[in-house]
C-alpha cells in the first residue's frame, strides 16, 4: 500500500506539529520546576494558552496553505503528542528518585 502525497503531507505536519508542541511543554515545565514555585494554576495559564494557540495557528496554516490529508494530520499529531506525553509521564512519576 502506498500513501498518496496528501496523506504523507499530513503524516508528516502532524508529526511535526506534536513533536514542537511537546517539546515546548517540556521546555515551559523544566523552567517552571527551575524557578521557585508558581502561585497556584494561574501562573501556568500564559504557556499553556501560547502552546495551544501554536497548535491552532499551525493546523490553520497547514489546512490553508498545504493539500495535507486533515485526517491523516490530526491522527498523527494526537499519536506524537500522546506517545511523547506518556513517555514524559513515565519518566515523572516511575523514575528512581
Amino acid at each position: 500500500m502506498t500513501m498518496d502525497r496528501p496523506a504523507v503531507f499530513g503524516v508528516a505536519f502532524g508529526v511535526a506539529i506534536g513533536v514542537v508542541y511537546i517539546a515546548l511543554q517540556r521546555w515551559d515545565m523544566r523552567q517552571k520546576s527551575s524557578a521557585a514555585q508558581p502561585r497556584g494554576m494561574i501562573a501556568l495559564i500564559p504557556g499553556a494558552v501560547g502552546r495551544l494557540m501554536f497548535v491552532v495557528v499551525a493546523l490553520g496554516l497547514v489546512f490553508r496553505f498545504t493539500d495535507a490529508d486533515k485526517y491523516w494530520l490530526t491522527g498523527s499529531l494526537f499519536v506524537s503528542y500522546g506517545v511523547l506525553f506518556l513517555w514524559q509521564l513515565k519518566r515523572m512519576f516511575f523514575s528512581k528518585k
